[in-house]
């Protein structure tokens, strides 16, 4: 995370700061001349009398004068309170009643600039440079705007034209460095911000950028001392803590970096990449060394965001609510309803929110959930009266039954007693809302929609009900609208490309309500590479990122979170491809949701890739290869459409983590277990009860909490697992340089416990001897960054 300092104010510069206001009488600012009250007005500007000056510069506005300096002034006056649409309006009043008039134009220009109006920021400040050919902050801005514009060669020359007019202009010192550091020259970079402290060595700024700088070239006690060295200058410096945060988390001291992420929101509230790192810290950090209170704490402010990955979150709530009362409160029956912890339970806003957010992932959980579902739908009756807090929990409940797509197992007796709730709704309109919230915790509000009632003008009173509609019903009519215009390219002809399509038509894989999303702070992708292998690094002498945009393929895009993720790409242009429609158009439902415009859908087979005719700079492809009929013909396909030395990130999964996976697999074969609703219910009742004793590991699986999950997991029409032999043997035929795993830093600590060295970790064979040893290391996926030799 960097800052860019930007123009000095220059029109006005020198004032201080606000002091306590006198109160002065508009009634004498009207008996002022014009010059006298200019004079008035602009000293106690000079002062830091903000209010009065404000008071003058209205007074002589309304006495019809006309002065550049009283509208610029003004202009920066609102500026600093926040009314940014005032501020333009005077300076674009200023600007054309005195087309000459320097000062305003850049202020103009940089707040055009600064909102993200990037053509009128550049034509304001060619005017600007045009008047006045010599002045540095001129230079310095155009430079900002070419930056944002990709120009990068045109964007440095604008930075060292500044720098020829004024050899100790700062600002545009900080930015060549950001300059070179967004292009990974971090040498040239760390030279512009060293020359930068030669004009002013206490310059919090130039402190942060270049703490920013070591932690690139992975120096990190340097980048330690010199963020330190920014907040004791500027404690409320905006990205100070969270800079420092991202620093003690690549060297795994996650609790000093939930600290300092905390500290960093309570100054900056809207820090996106602040709540982002504390929900992946959230995951990373043993829970238990949090208190209660601070486990809520945290859980409460990861609750509101929409651009985080709420499902990393668990861990956290299952601390909060303790498995013991959970397992108490699962052995009651109609008693349960007097229960004052479960009443307690019921009623907590955090664990309703929890539950329509992310898929609870635990036996004991689903236990109680089932039960509470089916004590209530056999215990409704229109003669009883609703209880508010019950139907707010069913609420809650019907979308976790939604996100996990009904994986819960359903009794005979349930059965009957839907069919009779769904019933009454014909007869009965009494409670609508409460019954179809029922009814939502067992099938979909969109499967009932024309069945048993017209839901689509349908319209409650009750906020959280429609919101349970949005999620059910309306957000299903949107994606089958969408569906209608997927881009369709090629025939999907080879066999198994079939079956695994109608798998995931039917189970779009997975459902998710929110992820990780870079709105602002984007950064380039050799940086996010770095991250992602770190303490790997790249050679990157030979790449070259000016002026051009990046094109990206996302092959097996499935229902989106991957797009989601590739949202921190700065200057990219993403493909997005899979064999589903039904995929798909979750995907570009979620996509629009976000307000993403960079991403192109395609559905179409990874086979007949060269259909796109398009090379690609980057290629992530995770969790597709290993279900293809021939994966190495797959990654082939792929190599052909990356550029030389383009990067391709691949998941693929592991014999040795996936071994109890395997046995199940065989299991099912054997007993012809079928991959549909009831089938997997049934066998995951018999996993959960201990039936099935050899599987109870699965249950620690959180794949094995949902239908379209759990069929990918257990049921998947094809699958191939691998061992990190047979990867570095595929690499080393497909002309592969591997570069390193996406693994957390305690795993590959682990690896380099034994005296190996950094370089070790890019070796496969030692990798495949730790497996042996660690089986669950690669749980998930051998999840890795490989780059095209040539």
């Amino acid at each position: 995370m960097s800052i860019i300092k930007v123009i000095k104010k220059e029109s006005l510069s020198g004032f201080g700061k606000k002091k306590q206001e006198n109160k002065g009488s508009s009634k004498k600012l009207l008996r002022l001349s014009e010059k006298d009250l200019k004079v008035k007005s602009i000293n106690y500007h000079i002062k830091g009398n903000l209010e009065e000056a404000e008071k003058g510069y209205i007074t002589f506005l309304k006495q019809g004068f006309s002065d550049p300096d009283i509208f610029s002034n003004y202009a920066l006056i609102c500026e600093g309170k926040g009314d940014i649409d005032k501020a333009i309006k005077l300076y674009e009043k200023c600007s054309s009643n005195f087309p000459n008039h320097i000062f305003s134009k850049i202020n103009l220009s940089f707040l055009y600039y600064k909102f993200n109006n990037i053509k009128k920021a550049e034509t304001i400040i060619n005017e600007v440079i045009k008047l006045k050919p010599d002045i540095p902050s001129g230079h310095n801005i155009k430079g900002l705007i070419l930056k944002d514009l990709n120009k990068y060669i045109e964007s440095k020359i604008s930075f060292e034209k500044a720098i020829e007019l004024d050899s100790t202009y700062l600002d545009s010192y900080i930015n060549l460095g950001l300059l070179n550091k967004d292009y990974n020259n971090y040498s040239d970079a760390e030279k512009y911000y060293l020359k930068a402290l030669d004009i002013d060595k206490n310059s919090a700024i130039v402190h942060l950028n270049l703490g920013a700088c070591y932690k690139e070239k992975l120096e990190l006690d340097k980048a330690i001392l010199h963020t330190k060295i920014a907040i004791n200058l500027n404690p409320n410096l905006e990205n100070s803590y969270l800079n420092l945060a991202t620093i003690y988390d690549l060297k795994g001291d996650y609790i000093e970096s939930l600290r300092l992420a905390k500290k960093e929101i309570k100054i900056n509230k809207n820090n996106e990449l602040g709540y982002q790192l504390i929900s992946d810290l959230a995951k990373k950090i043993d829970i238990k060394m949090l208190s209660g209170i601070e486990n809520r704490e945290l859980l409460k402010q990861l609750l509101t965001r929409k651009d985080i990955s709420h499902r990393e979150i668990f861990g956290t709530i299952n601390n909060i609510f303790p498995n013991p009362v959970l397992k108490k409160l699962t052995l009651l029956e109609n008693d349960l309803f007097e229960n004052k912890e479960f009443n307690l339970l019921i009623k907590d806003q955090d664990l309703l929110k929890s539950l329509s957010l992310l898929i609870f992932c635990s036996p004991i959980w689903e236990k109680f959930l089932a039960k509470i579902r089916k004590l209530i739908l056999m215990r409704y009756t229109e003669k009883r009266q609703i209880n508010k807090n019950i139907f707010n929990f069913i609420i809650a409940l019907g979308s976790q039954c939604f996100l996990n797509e009904y994986v819960y197992y359903i009794s005979k007796e349930e059965k009957h007693r839907l069919e009779e709730l769904k019933g009454s709704i014909h007869k009965d309109k009494n409670n609508q809302d409460y019954k179809l919230s029922l009814i939502s915790c067992y099938q979909s509000l969109f499967s009932i929609n024309n069945e048993i009632i017209n839901l689509d003008n349908y319209i409650s009173n009750n906020k959280e009900f429609n919101k349970l509609l949005d999620l059910q019903f309306k957000e299903i009519v949107a994606e089958q609208r969408i569906s209608n215009q997927v881009k369709s390219i090629g025939e999907i002809d080879d066999l198994i490309s079939k079956e695994v399509k109608n798998q995931y038509e039917l189970n779009p894989y997975p459902r998710w309500r929110y992820n990780s999303y870079a709105k602002e702070k984007k950064i380039n992708y050799i940086s996010v590479i770095k991250s992602e292998i770190y303490p790997n690094t790249i050679n990157t002498n030979e790449i070259k990122l000016i002026d051009k945009t990046l094109n990206i393929l996302i092959a097996g895009c499935g229902t989106g979170i991957q797009i989601l993720e590739a949202s921190r790409y700065s200057n990219c242009e993403i493909t997005a491809i899979d064999l589903s429609n039904s995929s798909i158009s979750y995907a570009k439902r979620k996509v629009d949701e976000y307000e993403m415009n960079n991403i192109h859908f395609v559905q179409m087979d990874l086979l007949k890739l060269n259909a796109l005719n398009k090379k690609f700079d980057l290629i992530e492809c995770s969790g597709v290869l290993h279900h293809m009929k021939d994966p190495s013909r797959g990654l082939s396909v792929l190599i052909e459409s990356l550029k030389p030395k383009g990067f391709l990130k691949l998941g693929l999964y592991s014999k040795y983590a996936r071994k109890k996976i395997l046995e199940a697999r065989k299991l099912i074969k054997e007993n012809d277990i079928k991959p549909n609703l009831d089938e997997i219910r049934n066998f995951r009742k018999k996993v959960l009860n201990g039936d099935i004793q050899q599987f109870n590991e699965i249950t620690t699986w959180s794949d094995f909490y949902s239908t379209s999950m759990c069929r990918d997991l257990c049921f998947h029409s094809q699958e191939k697992c691998y061992s990190l032999i047979e990867i570095k043997n595929m690499l080393e035929e497909a002309n592969l340089e591997f570069l390193g795993f996406t693994l957390s830093k305690d795993v590959k600590d682990k690896f380099l416990i034994n005296d190996k060295n950094i370089e070790s970790l890019t070796d496969l064979k030692e990798w495949d001897k730790f497996e042996r040893m660690n089986l669950n290391s690669f749980r998930e996926m051998y999840q890795f960054w490989t780059r095209k030799i040539n």
